[in-house]
């Protein structure tokens, strides 16, 4: 059974709303709202809420009182976990290769232009190769 205090004292230490709780968890913010009032009194999207709320299902059930009881030092992201749920389906030799590139880009000076969202050519349209060539 969820209990709704622990519930709001770990979105607050978090400084996560009930949409930005919901966004990162998967569920609708109505969800989230009924497990905050006390409405619903669990969730098959338990572990994934603790993990957002950097915390346990123990502690959000209050099994334990320690809301920072074997948790991983430092809670993942979604996009974190999305990334380390494809990486751990890679080959092993993939493996490498992905994390080859991860060192590289973590080594470089971030540029607008080195990004795969701002490369740094450009393209011409049809319209414009036409006057250069004329």
């Amino acid at each position: 059974m969820l209990i709704a205090d622990r519930l709001k004292a770990r979105m607050e230490a978090c400084e996560l709303s009930q949409a930005a709780l919901a966004r990162e968890v998967g569920v609708s913010q109505q969800s989230i709202g009924r497990l905050v009032s006390g409405e619903a009194i669990g969730s098959r999207y338990l572990h994934k809420i603790a993990a957002a709320l950097r915390t346990t299902p123990s502690y959000l059930t209050g099994e334990t009182d320690d809301p920072e009881s074997d948790t991983p030092d430092e809670a993942l992201t979604a996009d974190e976990r999305e990334v380390l749920e494809y990486f751990r389906r890679l080959t092993s030799k993939d493996q490498a290769a992905a994390r080859q590139i991860i060192r590289s880009l973590a080594a470089r000076e971030p540029t607008v232009s080195a990004t795969v969202h701002a490369p740094s050519r450009t393209f011409s349209t049809p319209n414009q190769a036409k006057g250069r060539a004329a």
